[in-house]
């Protein structure tokens, strides 16, 4: 009896203190599992905002990045935008998202592209504007991509706007500021790329901001109906305008409370249930890890796998690769990686629709799936990039059959709708490890090869090879040593003497440049010029033959020899600088050489380019007393109309009339043609290419005026040129 007193108190304070404890845990573990839910939501929040943010950034900074293409495009062409409507629509079908290009000189929008629906915005001072003038100053200022939004457009809908400061002449002392490239993208197209609005039907809330480039205020762009709750998770937009953020939430509140009062009263429950609520306390740590570790799944299937074809996507590929070549490293195993995209896919988005598009490309992905073997990983890169990793191969040759069965399988039929698809791709093939053991450097030589494939006529592959990254080494190469040759003045002046076929005498020469490679010795102009055409360097290479041939003028003055007429030879895109004139004057007046000692020589075709500015550039020239000439007359596309109109000086026949001047009568009658017209408009004329007395002859008895060419001299150094020695006519000669 005794005993059981004993046992009575203890239970109960054992009951009771079992009871707190209980009752404690239990209060302390709903406050925990609020905690956890808290947690978790936190972080499907985080892979959600990362998930739309990856869809946001890929289109802002398509958007973005095209109005700096834009802007070097107008910069790349000396602010001539002529060229605009078909280069926009270009960059659209390319890029795509942009609903319409702008083009503002000195912040004065004046070329949309397209126009239709957008015709009132034309004209509109987008640097004055009040609430545009801040920001704008500011990019002008710092030479920067800026971005606008949202802006209510006057045609309009609201929108967000990327603008890019144009100036002319980068870099050198007379820059200057030309306006500004703008691209431009609805904010409510811009938000139907995402699930955004379908999450806030789910009752998601979200909102996607910016800060302002001058006050660093935040701006909202858009947000849901109902503002950002405390449980949110954000995500940086990195795009070329600065760091954007993309913020979303979910309402947990009411959730949360009556989980709370839930837990209370269970625990309460359990504290009289000892048995049951000890039970309970044992499973709930493995419950909560089960649900923790379920959580965690999902959050790395949304983060890991595109969500249109269901395909790893490329985060997946950029963290397991290292893993997975290890792996094979130690096994020594073969892999190979194919590098693909479909041809021509955007064709089917633009005229068929995304939709369509969208569910060509999950059919694709289904197909690759297929293909794939146990040790093989299939992933999407984006677009329409596909990437497939091998695992396991014994050659070469294998992989090329794995790359044939690709191409059959893209090649079959598609049937989608009552419809059918014919596709085809071109794939780009690195070998692993022969190729590169990092997913860098096998991506870029996988990439090469695709750029290979695509080249030789698409729906084929090509393995990367050696000789691809030492020809893309090479290409660049030779770029930077033409930039190092300007700055070290690794160029020359050569000078072929120009003669008149009646006196007998040479009156003056053309000017040509060559290059004194350190390592390759002399190279010609056509082995670097249309080089430098590629790359925009012409134009330096322009001023640097039109200063050295003004300065060797002034020396042959210093030095007391005879006076001659130096014809130098123009670029188109000398042409379009409207800077140019002013130009030659500056350096006419610093060496003191007299206008009438130079000549300009034009090819046709660089005249057609813009001829209205052509005419009204060679006019003021002329005016200067500098004479004007037509290079490789007759081989373009000649108009006498033009002629006329133009103040030309002299014609130089192509020397490709006069090569079979002796055994062609039809050359013959077109060169004599080109002598009697000329001097009906009192132009005079030389003959190019004059390589044996018979020709001298021939040309003197058209009354050509003048000529060129190897019967008198070669292009010679300076040095030989100053030499002055008299013409010897030799009947017999042909050089």
């Amino acid at each position: 009896m005794k005993e059981a007193k004993l046992k009575q108190p203890s239970a109960i304070i054992i009951s009771c203190i079992a009871f707190c404890i209980i009752a404690l845990f239990g209060t302390y573990w709903t406050q925990s599992t609020n905690d956890s839910i808290i947690d978790q939501q936190k972080s499907f929040l985080n892979g959600l905002s990362r998930t739309q943010a990856s869809i946001l950034e890929r289109r802002l900074s398509s958007v973005f990045t095209s109005a700096q293409i834009l802007a070097f495009e107008v910069e790349h062409r000396d602010g001539d935008n002529e060229w605009f409507d078909e280069y926009a629509n270009n960059l659209i079908q390319s890029i795509g998202g942009i609903e319409n290009l702008q083009l503002a000189p000195d912040g004065i929008i004046e070329k949309i592209y397209p126009l239709e629906g957008n015709e009132s915005a034309i004209g509109l001072d987008v640097v004055s504007m009040p609430r545009l003038r801040e920001e704008a100053m500011l990019a002008i200022k710092n030479k920067r991509l800026f971005a606008l939004g949202p802006v209510p457009l006057v045609q309009g809908g609201v929108a967000v706007i990327s603008r890019a400061p144009i100036f002319l002449y980068r870099g050198t002392q007379r820059e200057i500021f030309w306006g500004l490239a703008s691209a431009v993208i609805y904010l409510d197209n811009l938000l139907e790329a995402t699930q955004l609005k379908q999450l806030e039907n789910e009752g998601y809330q979200y909102s996607l901001s910016r800060k302002h480039a001058g006050t660093n205020e935040e701006i909202i762009l858009s947000s849901s109906f109902i503002p950002l709750k405390d449980i949110q998770a954000s995500t940086d937009l990195i795009l070329p305008v600065g760091t954007w953020t993309l913020s979303i939430s979910k309402t947990l509140d009411a959730q949360l409370t009556a989980r709370s009062i839930t837990g209370y009263v269970i625990s309460l429950l359990v504290a009289f249930l000892l048995s049951i609520a000890l039970y309970a306390i044992l499973i709930q740590p493995l419950r909560l890890r089960k649900l923790v570790k379920e959580k965690t799944t999902e959050l790395q299937q949304l983060a890991y796998q595109d969500p249109l074809t269901g395909l790893p996507n490329r985060r997946y590929l950029q963290d397991r690769l290292p893993r997975i070549l290890y792996s094979n490293q130690k096994r020594k195993r073969i892999s190979a990686f194919i590098y693909f995209d479909l041809d021509n896919f955007k064709r089917i988005n633009d005229t068929i629709g995304h939709d369509v598009g969208d569910k060509v490309l999950a059919l694709v992905a289904d197909r690759l799936n297929k293909l794939q073997g146990r040790s093989d990983l299939v992933v999407r890169l984006g677009g329409d990039e596909f990437g497939i990793l091998i695992g396991d191969i014994s050659d070469q040759k294998e992989a090329e059959a794995h790359a044939n069965n690709i191409l059959e399988s893209i090649r079959a039929p598609l049937k989608m709708d009552k419809k059918e698809y014919i596709l085809s791709t071109s794939l780009g093939i690195a070998m692993i490890p022969e190729h590169g053991y990092d997913l860098v450097t096998i991506m870029q030589n996988a990439d090469m090869a695709l750029y290979q494939a695509k080249s030789k006529g698409k729906n084929q592959f090509s393995f990367y090879t050696e000789k691809m990254r030492i020809s893309t080494h090479n290409l660049i190469q030779v770029e930077d040593d033409l930039s190092r040759a300007l700055q070290e003045n690794e160029f020359e002046l050569y000078f072929q003497p120009q003669f008149d076929l009646k006196t007998n005498q040479v009156f003056g020469a053309e000017a040509l440049i060559r290059w004194n490679h350190p390592e390759k010795g002399l190279i010609f102009p056509n082995d670097f010029i249309p080089l430098a055409e590629n790359t925009g360097q012409v134009v330096a290479l322009g001023y640097w033959v039109l200063e050295n041939s003004i300065k060797y003028l002034a020396k042959r003055k210093q030095e007391g020899r005879p006076n001659i007429l130096l014809h130098i030879n123009l670029a188109s895109k000398q042409l379009c600088d409207p800077h140019f004139v002013t130009l030659v004057q500056e350096l006419l007046i610093r060496y003191q050489v007299p206008a009438t000692s130079i000549a300009f020589e034009i090819t046709e075709t660089s005249i057609l380019e813009d001829i209205h500015m052509a005419r009204g550039l060679l006019q003021k020239l002329k005016d200067m007393g500098i004479g004007i000439a037509i290079d490789d007359f007759g081989t373009g596309y000649s108009s006498l109309a033009q002629l006329k109109n133009l103040p030309v000086d002299l014609l130089k026949i192509d020397r490709c009339f006069v090569t079979d001047l002796e055994k062609d009568p039809d050359d013959r009658k077109i060169v004599e043609a080109i002598i009697a017209m000329a001097h009906k408009l009192n132009i005079r004329v030389l003959a190019e290419g004059i390589e044996t007395r018979a020709q001298w002859k021939m040309l003197a008895a058209f009354q050509c005026d003048f000529g060129q060419g190897f019967y008198v001299s070669k292009a010679v150094t300076e040095d030989e040129f100053n030499q002055g020695l008299p013409i010897v006519h030799r009947d017999d000669a042909q050089l």
